[in-house]
C-alpha cells in the first residue's frame, strides 16, 4: 500500500464519518481528488444513492463528459454489482477498495456479487485492488450497520 493509497482513503474514510455511514468515495486524478461523496440513501430517499454512484454522478455533471478515463475511485468498501458496473461504464482506470463483500455481509445485508467476477465478465477491465486501510474501513462498518 502506497502513502498515496493511504491519504486518499483516509479521506474517503473521512467522507463516510461526516455523514455517519460505513460507505464514503473519493475520485483521484493525477494526484488530486477531484470528487469524493458518501452514501446518502436515507437522505435522499433512493436507494441508489450509493457513495461510489453519487462521486462519478457529480464529477460527469461537473465535467460534462461520462468517460472518466484516469480516474482512480477510492471507496471505503468493496462497490456492489451496481456501483461496479457504474465504474465500469464510466470508464474508470482503476478501483481500491477497504473492505471486501464479505466484511460487509457481516455487518449488512449486501448482494455478494464481488468485483472482481463482475470485472470478470466486462467489456472493460477496471484494476482492482483491495483492503487498503481494511480495519479503519471496518471500523465505520461497526459504528454505522
Amino acid at each position: 500500500m502506497s502513502d498515496q493509497d493511504s491519504r486518499f482513503m483516509k479521506a474517503a474514510i473521512e467522507i463516510a464519518e461526516k455523514q455517519q455511514t460505513p460507505f464514503g468515495a473519493v475520485l483521484v486524478k493525477d494526484g488530486t481528488i477531484e470528487m469524493s461523496s458518501a452514501n446518502e440513501t436515507r437522505q435522499l430517499n433512493d436507494p441508489t444513492a450509493h457513495a461510489e454512484l453519487l462521486a462519478i454522478r457529480k464529477l460527469a455533471a461537473d465535467l460534462e463528459i461520462t468517460n472518466l478515463s484516469g480516474y482512480k475511485l477510492y471507496t471505503t468498501c468493496e462497490p456492489c454489482s451496481m456501483c461496479m458496473s457504474a465504474a465500469i461504464w464510466a470508464n474508470i482506470d482503476e478501483l481500491i477498495y477497504g473492505c471486501s463483500i464479505p466484511e460487509i455481509v457481516n455487518h449488512l445485508d449486501q448482494i455478494t456479487l464481488r468485483a472482481d467476477s463482475i470485472n470478470d465478465y466486462s467489456f472493460r477491465k477496471i484494476k482492482v485492488r483491495g483492503g487498503v486501510l481494511k480495519d479503519d474501513c471496518g471500523k465505520l462498518l461497526r459504528l454505522y450497520s
